[in-house]
């Protein structure tokens, strides 16, 4: 749910619901204000439905409201759309058990890079149309580079609310979130401010409550990150099941991008939750794909230098899906959509595919 681990105390119970205080606190009118607790009796790990409106699944199963269940290695647990997985590290390492992710259920994938020109909101924009179109799912972009925010210029939307007026809501929930949300090609989308200056009324339990809303809403959330490491990108980061720290084929790019590579290191995400995605490759003068392994020591998924295809969405607003479906470019965000929703890469043999393929290991 959250693409992180949330720890049980030892000495008190943990308690779930919608209401401010809860030590989980999920924001859906379907979810009672104290729904469930998990506490620790005679060393065993027991859920307890605390009579809520909706109930609480354990495995698929509807639990009896008030009676201990003991919970074991592995078991799923439901409350309305938000699931979480029970891991006891008595019996197995976290991320071993969580990993591969699981592709089922909603996703978060933030997209986030030091440096600018490295054509995030054109990559996610035309993700966003891939995955509705190609692969069917509900999607949602939200652009939180709050102070030169693209994602409604790419789209030629037309202005009206946006992420400013939406945290004017007294409680931002999975049902008002909508009345925000831009209609796209196929997905919808929550512009950035449309004035600079109105990012700093845009604080990270905002982003807390946006990104818990439309995950209870869509099959996939792309989030647009700004530049800067501050509190909204970090929250994003917690809060995303996949990060993509985007980067040009470039020295300053690659350097700055194993700074970042650092910082993330610090937060002991596991190896599932961040990958590389380096645009441009293949343009004249650039580091090789080979080359940016090397320096930066990990894996990468790339996407070809072609300006001409990149222009058009950032230019005329135009999805590459629909005006150039064999290009490079797009059979490039067609497989890394591929690789988001969990399906098998398609390569060319002897192409840039292949190569593609080969360094993702499939």
């Amino acid at each position: 749910y959250l693409g992180k681990p949330i720890e049980l105390p030892a000495g008190s119970a943990f308690t779930i619901g919608r209401e401010d205080g809860r030590s989980l606190q999920l924001p859906s009118d379907m979810v009672s204000r104290l729904h469930a607790t998990i506490e620790i009796r005679d060393g065993k790990v027991v859920l307890i439905d605390k009579e809520s409106s909706n109930g609480t699944c354990l495995n698929g199963e509807q639990i009896t409201p008030l009676d201990a269940y003991v919970l074991s290695h592995k078991d799923v647990i439901k409350f309305d759309t938000f699931e979480f997985i029970f891991v006891d590290t008595a019996v197995g390492d976290i991320w071993q058990t969580l990993k591969p992710l699981s592709r089922e259920g909603s996703q978060i994938v933030s997209f986030y890079s030091p440096k600018g020109g490295t054509g995030i909101s054109s990559i996610i924009v035309n993700l966003a149309h891939i995955l509705a179109k190609k692969f069917e799912k509900k999607v949602a972009v939200v652009d939180l580079d709050l102070r030169f925010g693209d994602i409604l210029t790419f789209m030629n939307g037309k202005t009206g609310a946006s992420i400013v007026e939406l945290t004017r809501e007294a409680e931002i929930t999975p049902e008002n979130i909508m009345t925000y949300m831009h209609k796209g090609p196929d997905f919808d989308y929550l512009p950035a401010p449309k004035k600079s200056e109105h990012a700093d009324l845009v604080n990270s339990a905002h982003i807390k409550a946006i990104l818990w809303s439309l995950q209870a809403k869509y099959d996939f959330v792309l989030v647009d990150l700004k530049s800067e490491i501050d509190d909204i990108s970090i929250t994003a980061w917690e809060l995303s099941n996949l990060i993509y720290l985007v980067a040009l084929p470039e020295i300053g790019h690659l350097l700055a991008a194993r700074r970042v590579i650092e910082i993330m290191n610090t937060f002991k995400y596991p190896e599932t939750k961040f990958k590389l995605l380096i645009n441009k490759i293949g343009r004249e003068g650039a580091v090789s794909s080979d080359e940016v392994k090397a320096f930066l020591k990990k894996e990468i998924v790339t996407l070809p230098y072609a300006p001409d295809d990149a222009i058009l969405t950032s230019n005329s607003g135009k999805q590459l899906l629909e005006e150039k479906p064999s290009s490079q470019l797009t059979q490039g965000l067609v497989n890394l959509g591929r690789l988001i929703v969990g399906e098998e890469v398609i390569a060319e043999e002897g192409g840039i595919f292949s190569k593609l393929k080969s360094m993702l290991g499939l």
